[in-house]
């Protein structure tokens, strides 16, 4: 058997869910415009330092529309309009806002190493200490600075003369450093579009507002995990997967200029149903977690455990009605994503993780001809918790990957053009998490939410409601439909802001139709 190359496919998914308020001017929150100027452009920049490498890219579509917005139309949100604000004019509640919120960074990478930051964060610690002037005027600063990427801190002597200068900042330089973000937030789709014209990477989409597609098509789908309990109402519309899928394309081919063949399902969420829609919408391919396969393999004589100890069996796709799957190997990503963090020497790391590479490469070089590792994990969050956030790790990884001889590259896309898929016969239904949709389904909170949008869709449906209106209304609807309402509903919302926004927009429908809303529960 001819000796190849075992491939390792990188796909980092990008996803922000909508943050404005129904008929807001600007957004609430920050996110889109933080990680934009940090992540979607450093991340791009690591990979076009490196020829030979080939990386997929993912985003949800109400991410790009977000921040197509920030780019073509100059958006803002709430925190950048406190950021420009003189200290002498803010609000007592404007003042205590920048005090509790422009700490929302990484306090060991971005916060201790900066000497004034870190008295800014003791100061606050202290219930006796005021903040003066000066102090919101650099905590207006040092928070917007601390979101630049490596590159853009060590390229623009501006930004570099301002982090050296520390303290003592000037309203003009936090106008600078605003206008800065706009134009680094200017060149990231330019910088997508030329790699993927190239070749260089291959970019893919999610589900519009990130729903979590199974149970959408069914909420029912629950009762496959007996540990979790199903919602009173059952909640069945896969005809909405299918707009969140064309909303995305159509925002897509906006942005890129055409549609992708390929596709990260919101939090890796998959089953049959979902497989088949997958099919109407013309896409070759999507990313599954390896549990998903293991259990798709599982018989009453073949034990989970059994095809679990058989780790060699997700270095290959799989093809489930005409849909070519990718697993994500959960360890090495998961060790991207948690583990290496924590250690400060790249290089140290990255030898490491190619070892380990290199040690799968060994062993299944005998079993199939074309291999392929496929690392599948979040291309935003995780990188404030490295070092230098993760430009060493990157660096050494990609530098790493062209120089060895046993391993490289690859797309899902390339990597289908020289290797078959093999068949599936049936397909478990789960996420990324556990296998299953317990963070989104299966709680009192959730199943909560899953009743108001039963109810929800009734009352839309049973309306009289046509045309123009009754689009905005779904549009309303689709936007509860997404999974970072549910998310934050099983995690810590530390600021309540995502509770707040899905029942700012259930109320808003339920106005529009003359109805009494829901209220939270208590």
């Amino acid at each position: 058997m001819a000796k190849s190359t075992t491939k390792i496919a990188f796909l980092w998914h990008m996803h922000q869910p909508y943050y404005k308020y129904p008929d807001a001017q600007g957004y609430c929150l920050p996110w889109v415009r933080f990680h934009a100027v940090k992540d979607y452009y450093g991340m791009i920049r690591t990979v076009a330092k490196f020829s030979k490498v080939k990386v997929s890219f993912n985003f949800s579509g109400v991410l790009l529309e977000q921040l197509s917005d920030y780019v073509y139309n100059r958006a803002k949100d709430y925190y950048l309009t406190l950021s420009l604000k003189n200290p002498a004019h803010l609000k007592k509640e404007e003042k205590d806002f920048i005090i509790k919120r422009f700490f929302s960074v990484n306090l060991e990478r971005i916060v201790k190493p900066n000497r004034r930051y870190l008295q800014l964060y003791n100061k606050k610690l202290s219930p006796k200490a005021k903040f003066n002037l000066q102090d919101i005027t650099d905590l207006q600063l040092l928070f917007n600075l601390s979101w630049f990427h490596p590159y853009t801190l060590r390229e623009d002597k501006n930004l570099k003369k301002l982090y050296l200068k520390g303290k003592g900042y000037t309203h003009a330089d936090i106008e600078y450093v605003i206008k800065k973000q706009y134009k680094v937030m200017d060149e990231i789709f330019p910088l997508y579009k030329k790699l993927a014209d190239s070749g260089r990477i291959e970019l893919t989409l999610t589900p519009f507002h990130h729903p979590i597609m199974p149970i959408l098509c069914d909420s029912d789908v629950v009762k496959e995990f007996s540990y979790l309990k199903k919602p009173v109402s059952r909640f069945m519309h896969p005809e909405d997967c299918l707009w969140h899928l064309e909303k995305s394309k159509e925002t897509f081919r906006k942005v890129f200029g055409h549609v992708p063949c390929g596709s990260w399902p919101s939090e890796g969420s998959v089953s049959e149903t979902v497989l088949t829609l997958y099919g109407k919408e013309g896409f070759s391919w999507i990313g599954a977690d390896e549990a998903i396969l293991f259990k798709s393999l599982t018989t009453d004589y073949v034990s989970y455990d059994m095809i679990k100890n058989q780790r060699h069996i997700i270095y290959r796709p799989y093809k489930f009605k005409d849909i070519n799957i990718f697993f994500r190997d959960r360890n090495f990503s998961d060790m991207l994503s948690f583990v290496y963090q924590g250690w400060d020497d790249a290089s140290f790391a990255v030898a490491d993780l190619l070892a380990h590479f290199k040690r799968t490469h060994d062993f299944a070089k005998d079993i199939f001809k074309e291999r392929v590792i496929t690392i599948i994990m979040d291309g935003e969050n995780a990188w404030e918790y490295y070092k230098n956030n993760g430009v060493d790790f990157l660096e050494t990884l990609y530098s790493g990957l062209e120089k060895s001889d046993c391993l490289s590259t690859t797309t899902p896309s390339e990597f289908l053009k020289k290797e078959s898929s093999r068949k599936l016969e049936r397909l478990s239904s789960g996420s990324w998490i556990n296998g299953d949709f317990g963070v989104w389904i299966g709680s009192k909170k959730n199943n909560y939410y899953w009743s108001i949008l039963r109810k929800t869709r009734d009352l839309i449906e049973k309306s009289k409601v046509t045309g123009i209106s009754l689009e905005g209304l779904k549009n309303y609807f689709y936007l509860i439909e997404g999974s970072d309402w549910f998310w934050w509903n099983t995690f810590e919302d530390l600021s309540g802001e995502f509770k707040k926004i899905f029942f700012a927009y259930v109320g808003k429908i339920y106005n529009l139709l003359g109805k009494k809303p829901p209220a939270p529960l208590k």
